[in-house]
């Protein structure tokens, strides 16, 4: 990460903040980002030297307006004239942040040996609302080497309840 795309990503915040268009902004990023993810070779053009920057600026505008808000034409616009498109990755990180920090929302990913029924979920959830203060996201995913128990990663914190780790923990005791 070069630290520009938390620069561009805080402007592009606060203009979504001041228009009162952060919904709509954030929606549009992940637009953008499912097509950059999805073909490198966007990135290229709007990047290849061998294009003007007024053409660069007119595929951006051909492409987007209409499809994302004008404040987010303007953004990639920027990025494209300034030669950072390729800081684009960085910038939806950034703003997704930046969003779910706004919107009081988490993202959560619970790791589990087996798949937990619906009382075991909404119990994790309320467990999850309480300690972060925000609606939490949650996605599922099962991994049967943790034996049992959970793993549960949100807000760059990880906490491991697996039995898994427990197991290890107390081998290690047992080998001092």
């Amino acid at each position: 990460m070069t630290g520009r795309g938390r620069e561009y990503a805080s402007a592009l915040f606060d203009v979504a903040i001041e228009d009162g268009c952060l919904e709509e902004i954030f929606e549009g990023l992940k637009v953008i980002k499912e097509i950059f993810d999805n073909s490198e070779e966007t990135i290229e053009l709007l990047c290849s030297p061998a294009i003007s920057n007024d053409e660069r600026m007119q595929i951006v505008e051909r492409c987007f307006e209409g499809n994302v808000h004008d404040d987010l034409v303007a953004f990639l616009c920027v990025l494209t004239r300034k030669g950072h498109v390729r800081d684009f990755n960085e910038c939806y990180e950034v703003f997704d942040e930046l969003y779910k920090d706004a919107a009081k929302r988490s993202k959560a990913v619970v790791i589990s040996a087996v798949e937990l029924d619906d009382a075991a979920k909404a119990k994790l959830m309320d467990k999850l609302r309480k300690m972060s203060g925000h609606t939490v996201e949650a996605e599922y995913r099962i991994d049967k080497s943790l034996i049992g128990g959970l793993i549960v990663e949100m807000d760059g914190r990880r906490i491991d309840g697996s039995l898994r780790k427990r197991l290890k923990e107390r081998k290690e005791v047992m080998e001092q």
